[in-house]
């Protein structure tokens, strides 16, 4: 009788996908996390990536590369088979502070996305905001944390962490137009003082700039963008999945 088959075929996905970390290990191996477009956040090992500069020589963050993974139902890890540059951002790379607010855009990445599924406004959202930077002129660095700000809160609602900015999250009676506000991060966005609410303030105007931020406004936060910013990371802390570095 012939033996039963005690291997699983490999599984291979072909895929653009972003790097968002890679760390060392044993003599010549990287472990490597890329967000892929078609099955979302993966972890993948790279055999020999730091000798083989012709097979994953593109390995760098910030561009889209095109990857081949093969991998097991078996193993928690998948492995690197090919990668290429797809589509290069060299004028983040050109830059300090498109540098690190793309950084900083991927760490937020490494926190919202889940593992092994597919986040297509995710990838869209992230893209979108790595593009800009890349294309943005130096003389519009005041916009930098503007979009890294507004991308940020968009990346919050497309994991289903949207913070609720138009009506109190509890009793959802709508905020007056010109009051200021109370904003929770942990509740999922402003609680009326009927409701509890204390801490956090938003003046009117800050609070207009986040909406019209993450409707799309690449200047609405131009001059509080280090505000938002800190917002999002506080949310990510509530929320977030993965890993903080």
């Amino acid at each position: 009788m012939p033996r039963p088959a005690t291997r699983l075929a490999l599984q291979r996905l072909d895929s653009t996908a972003l790097l968002v970390s890679r760390h060392p290990i044993g003599e010549a191996d990287l472990v490597v996390r890329l967000f892929t477009e078609s099955s979302g956040m993966i972890g993948v090992i790279a055999r020999n990536a730091r000798r083989s500069a012709k097979r994953f020589g593109a390995l760098e963050p910030m561009h889209v590369l095109k990857v081949r993974v093969e991998s097991s139902p078996l193993r928690d890890l998948g492995t690197l088979a090919e990668a290429s540059l797809e589509r290069p951002r060299i004028g983040i790379t050109a830059r300090l502070d498109t540098l690190e607010a793309a950084g900083q855009a991927l760490r937020w990445l490494r926190r919202a996305a889940p593992t092994r599924s597919s986040e297509p406004e995710l990838w869209r959202e992230v893209n979108a905001l790595l593009d800009e930077l890349d294309a943005l002129p130096a003389t519009g660095a005041k916009r930098v944390g503007s979009l890294l700000a507004g991308s940020g809160l968009r990346m919050l609602a497309a994991t289903g962490w949207a913070l609720e900015l138009s009506r109190c999250v509890r009793c959802e009676k709508a905020c007056p137009e010109r009051s200021r506000s109370i904003l929770d991060v942990a509740a999922g966005g402003i609680v009326c003082r009927a409701c509890g609410g204390r801490g956090e303030v938003l003046s009117a105007a800050e609070r207009h700039a986040f909406l019209r931020a993450a409707d799309g406004d690449p200047d609405a936060l131009v001059e509080g963008s280090s505000r938002a910013i800190d917002v999002v990371e506080r949310a990510l802390e509530v929320h977030g999945r993965g890993e903080a570095t």
